[in-house]
Order: C-alpha cells, then structure tokens, then sequence
C-alpha cells in the first residue's frame, strides 16, 4: 500500500454561524467527538461562523488541546476577514492553531 492510499481524508466539523455560551459546550464535544483513532486531520470549518465570544475560543482551545494528546492535526477554516479572525488573531490563538483562510486551504495544507 502506498504512502498516498494509506492517507485519509480529512474529518470536516462544520460550526454554527454564531458560537456563544449557549453552545460553546456542543461545538466542543462536537470537534472532540472527531477525534477518534484512524483520523489524522479534523477541520473546523468556521467559514460560516461570524460571531465566536471567549466561551466559544476556549471550546476550540480546548478541543485543539484533545487534539495535539491523541496525535491529531486539528485545524481551522476561518475567512481572512470578518471578526472571528479578528478575535483569534488579537488574543494570539492563531499562533497555537492552525488557520487557513478557507476549507480548501485547510483541506490542501500537508
């Protein structure tokens, strides 16, 4: 079996367009419910999320964190523009996590 066969494809978690304290929780079990063995990559697509408060940035830190202990790339689509980057870059979370600008940047990356 090749390198290339033995390679899954990524595990897509698409999130809700707004993510608050209402569920922040439910985001949360959803991405760690992805992080099961044979999975390599998850992606949160967040490109439809425009609003995402602290409760919904420690759903994901914490998530990331799930993640990275069971040896999986955990990564975020998250448009260039609009607040939710706004919000990850200020707080530095873009330097722990992995962003990309859209699903098929987040799906290409090696």
């Amino acid at each position: 079996m090749s390198d290339q066969a033995a390679q899954t494809r990524p595990v897509i978690v698409v999130l809700p367009p707004e993510i608050d304290v209402t569920n922040s929780e439910q985001v949360h079990n959803q991405l760690v419910a992805a992080l099961v063995p044979g999975v390599d990559v998850v992606i949160a697509d967040m490109t439809a999320t425009t609003f995402c408060d602290s409760s919904g940035v420690h759903s994901v830190m914490f998530a990331h964190e799930a993640a990275v202990s069971r040896g999986i790339d955990l990564r975020l689509a998250v448009p260039a523009e609009g607040s939710v980057n706004r919000v990850l870059q200020l707080i530095g979370a873009s330097r722990i996590l992995s962003m990309y600008t859209s699903l098929a940047k987040a799906m290409d990356a090696a």
